[in-house]
């Protein structure tokens, strides 16, 4: 009988120190493999998500429960914009009088709690829904997170996995994952997009500064936010587990946000890992304390200056990551795009564990923040991202400026550049920098920052023999 108990032992401690040694090995492949996580696998394109494949970023939405909205509608009142969900529709008309009733007496926590704590449908009237929660995080102030906060509870539920029986080991924390009204806030947001950006391409940029500068900062909250979920949806396909954060209160939070002094926003979660799954059981024992930093917006830019302070010096992927967000600013100023970027990291061991980014077009009604407004004098002409698409297309075009090395710089004249395929070219434009050095600045003096100005009157450009 004490043999029988020895070999128990034995055997058990043999599993032990397998569970152990994979735990061990994955970690190890992770580190080595961790210059991967430099390549950005999804981006934001003008409202639209783009998934990376072999053969480039394709879209990968489809816009649903869109309703006529006149270009006039102010999108920043999100009430106004429901309305045209309620307009002939008696069920969706109901349901906003309700939500505007408890929005009047309890505020924008009250009416997100509201549509929130519901059961989550997939129609018309949960998008009208699902919008409002969009615009009262974009309305909340910028530099509180407790909105914020209450939204992210609601987006994950526990797990119990099959037959309503939890699917890992007990390891002593109850486990969440990420629930269907994440997706529904996305989806309102990139329909939100829609129409913001439908209504900017049409509209002409305020003469008052004040005003121009509350609908820029409306532009670029949305953007932060938008990335923000769809970040976050992406980059969290394991099981979460709640946690406390020193120095705060004593409440767990499976992702707390915060907001940072210049206004990007943190995202901070404990995620797990199963690294031994049989059938429908998988063994969770390895985690990772990480933070997803979302950059706040910028116009022809992107904020790059402190990624040492999350990522270490010593980790290839940091160099890499530095040198494609220095593509990603050329493409930015160029093209007149305002965007942001986000990296997970381990903040623990400061390695990077993921990169994505977006960008929208900046519109003349969306530009107050734009340096070139401060520096350019009154009656200069200010070229936003259409026409800087329409300049690019036509120096490289049939009888263009630029005509003669359209080859050579990749530009394909059977496939214009436009504002609706631009987001699958951005790969393209990532590499245009050596290419315009090598064949215009260098014998010609045509940087990269010349190829979207108006040549209009001048001669085609010529080789040289």
């Amino acid at each position: 009988m004490k043999l029988e108990y020895k070999k128990r032992i034995y055997w058990l401690l043999r599993f032990i120190l397998i569970i152990c040694v994979i735990n061990v090995l994955t970690g190890f492949y992770e580190f080595c493999t961790s210059s991967k996580n430099a390549n950005a696998n999804q981006i934001i394109w003008k409202g639209e998500r783009y998934n990376k494949t072999e053969t480039g970023y394709h879209s990968i939405d489809e816009l649903k429960y869109l309703v006529d909205i006149p270009t006039d509608c102010d999108v920043k009142d999100i009430w106004a914009v429901a309305s045209y969900y309620a307009k002939d529709d008696s069920e969706c008309d109901t349901r906003l009088k309700e939500l505007k009733g408890i929005y009047d007496e309890g505020g924008a926590k009250a009416v997100v709690e509201n549509i929130m704590s519901k059961d989550i449908g997939d129609d018309k009237k949960t998008m009208m829904e699902y919008l409002i929660v969009d615009g009262c995080i974009i309305e909340s102030p910028s530099n509180d997170t407790e909105l914020l906060n209450n939204v992210l509870e609601h987006c994950y539920d526990r797990d119990y996995g099959f037959l309503g029986y939890k699917r890992y080991i007990d390891i002593g924390n109850k486990l969440y994952k990420k629930n269907v009204k994440l997706e529904r806030i996305i989806e309102a947001f990139e329909t939100l997009s829609k129409y913001t950006i439908d209504r900017a391409i049409v509209m002409p940029k305020s003469e008052d500064g004040h005003e121009s500068a509350i609908e820029t900062a409306y532009y670029h909250r949305m953007i932060q936010l938008f990335q923000t979920f769809s970040s976050l949806s992406y980059f969290d396909d394991n099981l979460l587990a709640a946690k406390s954060y020193p120095g705060k209160d004593n409440k767990k939070y499976v992702v707390r946000a915060s907001i940072k002094e210049n206004y990007d926003i943190v995202l901070s979660y404990k995620k797990y890992r199963s690294f031994i799954d049989l059938g429908h059981i998988s063994i969770y024992g390895r985690y990772k304390n990480l933070n997803m930093i979302i950059k706040n917006v910028s116009i022809r830019d992107l904020d790059d200056f402190d990624i040492a302070n999350y990522l270490s010096l010593k980790s290839p992927e940091t160099y890499m990551l530095g040198d494609k967000l220095v593509s990603l600013k050329v493409v930015s100023s160029i093209f007149r795009l305002c965007g942001t970027y986000v990296i997970v990291y381990d903040s623990d061991i400061h390695t990077l564990e993921g990169l994505s980014y977006g960008f929208y077009p900046v519109l003349p009604v969306y530009s107050y923040f734009d340096t070139y407004n401060i520096v350019a004098s009154p009656d200069s002409h200010y070229i936003d991202t259409v026409e800087a698409i329409k300049n690019f297309n036509t120096n490289f075009s049939k009888g263009g400026y630029l005509e003669e090395f359209a080859n050579d710089i990749g530009y394909d004249k059977n496939n214009p550049v436009t504002l609706e395929n631009f987001g699958e070219k951005i790969d393209e434009f990532c590499s245009m920098e050596e290419k315009v050095n090598r064949f215009l600045y260098i014998g010609y003096n045509i940087g990269i920052g010349s190829i979207v100005n108006d040549f209009t009157g001048r001669e085609p450009l010529h080789k040289k023999d």
